[in-house]
């Protein structure tokens, strides 16, 4: 199934680990509403202070630390390529065409006016990435413009890049995880990378590749994570005193990291700090500490009933959450509310945009659920 070569988490009941749902199912939850009621008027990044946002925010590098925890080793370079990021290449361009198809067809029929548009040149825009060769650093200010009010894939650069990062992990992984000194050297390589491209050369490349390598260095830390098993023991460990000297270390250097180093909120902007491309190393730094704070509430809400199994189960089928939000939050509006080209989703109240949230994660889910059904249907029959 490609739900299993693209999120490797999702395969086999037997295999998972609760913690893990559980975070993937709050970080979903986390990335559906700002996409939906809170990220309004693209415009820019508002200069302030960053606080208590900052410690959720690492839930979404802390999906690539997931993704690395997975990996299996022993199978060979080409296998991995076919499996991993032939697959989520496929699906991340078949989602990008249909879906916006889809919605382009979907608007048609409620009469909008889609004359001006250029739907197959949007389309291979999206393909390739907004900006492209561009000036990184002025992109952030000029704000992620909207390409058509069909547009329903925003959130798939976080494919992109992951596409990329897959790319530079699995030649490398074999080779380090065998020894921690290995694992912190290519990682703080893998960081530099990135940072020095960003601060030297500046433009944003295709797929934002320029991200690749310090996605590629939190591949390698969920690595060596899962080697050792450390979500395991964050949910079995509670009653050993280093258990909860380690959480204490992890929270005191969240904090610490959050007021010296915040990381500005914007990996789609190729901003990892207030440093430009300096910031890579300390925004690792930051992912890490707060996403073991993250960790460790994701192994203590799995001891909670109802709450973890609800959880769970939405990060069970996250990887459709994520791939579907944007095109049914949009559809449920378009018939009510005219769709633009400033606001994702125009609205105007948040709580508006948390209802709206709800009922889309909702609609989504009753619709895997189906689909569900008909394939343990089929494969009975």
């Amino acid at each position: 199934m490609i739900e299993d070569e693209i999120d490797p988490t999702s395969s086999g009941s037997d295999s998972r680990i609760r913690s893990i749902d559980i975070l993937k199912g709050a970080a979903i939850i986390g990335v559906i509403t700002a996409h939906i009621a809170l990220v309004q008027n693209q415009g820019g990044i508002s200069s302030g202070e960053y606080s208590i946002g900052e410690l959720f925010y690492a839930a979404l590098p802390m999906f690539f630390v997931i993704m690395g925890y997975f990996y299996k080793p022993g199978n060979s370079l080409l296998y991995n390529y076919r499996t991993r990021v032939l697959y989520l290449l496929l699906g991340f361009v078949a989602f990008t065409v249909i879906l916006t198809l889809l919605m382009y067809g979907y608007l048609l029929l409620l009469g909008y006016d889609l004359s001006g548009t250029d739907l197959w040149g949007d389309i291979l825009t999206m393909l390739i990435g907004k900006s492209c060769f561009e000036d990184i650093s002025s992109i952030a200010f000029t704000g992620e413009r909207i390409l058509a009010v069909y547009e329903v894939t925003h959130q798939f650069y976080f494919l992109q890049i992951m596409i990329v990062g897959y790319v530079i992990f699995y030649p490398i992984v074999d080779h380090v995880i065998s020894d921690w000194r290995k694992t912190f050297a290519a990682v703080i390589i893998l960081g530099a990378i990135s940072g020095i491209y960003i601060e030297t050369i500046g433009l944003q490349l295709p797929f934002l590749a320029q991200d690749g390598p310090i996605v590629a260095a939190l591949m390698l830390i969920g690595a060596y994570m899962g080697k050792h098993n450390v979500a395991e023991y964050l949910e079995t460990g509670y009653r050993e005193r280093r258990y909860w000297i380690l959480f204490v270390a992890f929270l005191i250097l969240a904090l610490v990291c959050i007021y010296l180093i915040p990381t500005k909120l914007s990996i789609i902007y190729s901003m990892f700090g207030e440093y430009g491309g300096w910031s890579t190393i300390p925004f690792l730094l930051i992912s890490m500490s707060c996403g073991m704070v993250l960790f460790y509430l994701a192994a203590w809400v799995s001891k909670v009933p109802y709450v973890s199994g609800f959880l769970m189960y939405l990060g069970k089928e996250c990887l459709w959450i994520f791939v579907f939000h944007m095109f049914v939050a949009k559809a449920l509006i378009a018939p009510f509310i005219p769709l633009n080209t400033t606001d994702w989703i125009p609205i105007d109240f948040i709580w508006q945009g948390i209802l709206l949230t709800a009922v889309t994660v909702a609609v989504i889910l009753v619709f895997v659920e189906a689909a569900h059904y008909l394939s343990r249907k089929y494969v009975k029959c």
